[in-house]
């Protein structure tokens, strides 16, 4: 969803540049509109109400570089008509038919862009509120594994995630001086995610409080379910309990045997509380030539 809506937003981009590019273009018409109207008189104004048939191409389907062309051939019989001081030609006439349909053309296309402007819009808030109500259904899910693992690798205790919303200053705005806070206008809402744990038979509360073993445990027990929330195939696990110790290698073997009813797993592992939780073992060695067998 969240690739998906950056697609969306990356052809929304294009198309309000596709629609600058539609509206410089109608302000130049209305410039030579105006330009007309000093050779031919102000009935140029209800170009509309003529009916044309002297000409059979389709401005609206040629090639840019053609109307172009066109375009300045007509400056120089514009030119021309000023120093001659006519004020009606034949050049005027095909000049406001092609104006007309120019006109139609670029009419159909704002309204073509206008429209699919709208529909991306509702669509991007569509996937937002759906990427918002997933993600905070995962974090309960993920909750409540982490927190089953958690106990089963401290013997107690508690562990949950948070979902938290900070305010970041917007890329390209102006830092605040002082000890001002970010105004609304400035800043935009960053949503995260935060941990809490909390050890048995201990008052410490978060991570930073934790030593490095106890962090490696908290790492494996997040990790692990993540996983049960949608269970894959098979985990590949390269000596992920490096850290711990032998207390703490029996608790991570459990929480092996707890995740091989879900998943099949392929554990790298030189302690042999781990292995001994194996259902087949392979060893490793390096011969003379240094390569492994």
């Amino acid at each position: 969803a969240m690739a998906r809506r950056s697609e969306l937003e990356t052809q929304l981009s294009r198309l309000r540049s596709r629609q600058e590019i539609v509206m410089r273009e109608r302000q130049a018409l209305v410039r030579e509109l105006g330009e007309a109207a000093a050779l031919v008189g102000r009935e140029i104004a209800d170009y509309e109400a003529y009916a044309l048939e002297d000409s059979d191409s389709d401005a609206a389907a040629e090639d840019r570089v053609v109307q172009d062309e066109r375009r300045r051939k007509l400056e120089r019989m514009k030119i021309k008509l000023e120093e001659s001081g006519l004020g009606q030609s034949t050049d005027v006439l095909r000049e406001h038919k092609e104006t007309t349909e120019r006109d139609e053309f670029l009419s159909r296309e704002l309204g073509d862009l206008e429209a699919s402007r709208t529909s991306l819009e509702h669509l991007i808030e569509e996937l937002t509120r759906t990427l918002e109500v997933r993600f905070g259904e995962g974090i309960e899910k993920i909750n409540k594994e982490f927190d089953a693992f958690f106990k089963l690798m401290f013997g107690g205790g508690s562990a949950s995630l948070q979902i938290v919303k900070e305010k970041k200053l917007r890329r390209g705005a102006a830092e605040p001086e002082g000890d001002e806070e970010i105004s609304d206008q400035d800043a935009e809402v960053e949503q995260g995610i935060d941990l809490t744990v909390s050890l048995p038979h201990k008052r410490l509360k978060g991570i930073q409080m934790l030593s490095g073993g106890e962090r490696a445990l908290t790492s494996i027990a997040l990790i692990f379910a993540m996983s049960q929330v949608n269970p894959p195939p098979f985990l590949i696990l390269d000596e992920t309990e490096a850290a711990l110790d032998e207390a703490n290698s029996k608790r991570y073997g459990d929480m092996i045997e707890t995740l091989a009813k879900h998943s099949q797993l392929i554990v790298i592992t030189h302690n042999r509380e781990t292995m001994s939780r194996a259902g087949i073992l392979y060893g490793i060695t390096m011969g003379s030539d240094g390569g492994s067998r």
